[in-house]
């Protein structure tokens, strides 16, 4: 199922540390919910969810809802079992829906160490968004953002090469 046939309750959700939480209610949600127009709506854990549920269903539930899935990759991110456990269903979720909804921005960054084969495998492979302390990058940053939010994601199966592309590529 294509997203823009599904009506969906938020424009993303925060896959995030703990850690990175501060900055996602001060820098992240006042961006995307009051200096956006129209708003974003956002889903983060810190006031979506509901306490005593079991976490992997709420993490679930909130890609379901969401349009989109930001991974806000920091190295406390790339160390947390959890986060990790968010971005592998990010990534089957956007193989079965066959929508690129996940966007990938990294905050600082990642030693060598932090870096397990899916996170080091997706960032080779995926444009993704880099923080800075520079005012111009942070104002691009911004813009992109909003730029992904606002696309659809597109398809996976689409964008493959065909076989014959494939082959003329290799000979």
């Amino acid at each position: 199922m294509k997203t823009n046939e599904v009506n969906f309750k938020f424009d993303l959700f925060v896959s995030h540390n703990e850690k990175d939480t501060a900055w996602v209610k001060n820098v992240l949600l006042p961006e995307l919910e009051v200096h956006s127009q129209p708003p974003f709506k956002v889903c983060v854990y810190s006031r979506n969810w509901l306490a005593g549920r079991n976490i992997s269903e709420s993490i679930v539930e909130s890609l379901t809802l969401s349009r989109h899935t930001l991974l806000l990759v920091t190295n406390a991110f790339a160390k947390s079992q959890w986060c990790q456990f968010e971005m592998t269903m990010a990534q089957h979720r956007l193989i079965e829906t066959d929508n690129d909804n996940v966007v990938l921005a990294v905050m600082e960054d990642i030693e060598p160490i932090n870096l397990n084969p899916r996170l080091r495998l997706m960032m080779k492979r995926k444009v993704y968004l880099q923080w800075t302390d520079d005012e111009v990058g942070r104002r691009l940053f911004w813009k992109r953002l909003k730029q992904m939010l606002q696309s659809d994601g597109g398809s996976l199966v689409e964008a493959f090469p065909q076989r014959h592309e494939l082959h003329s590529a290799l000979t």
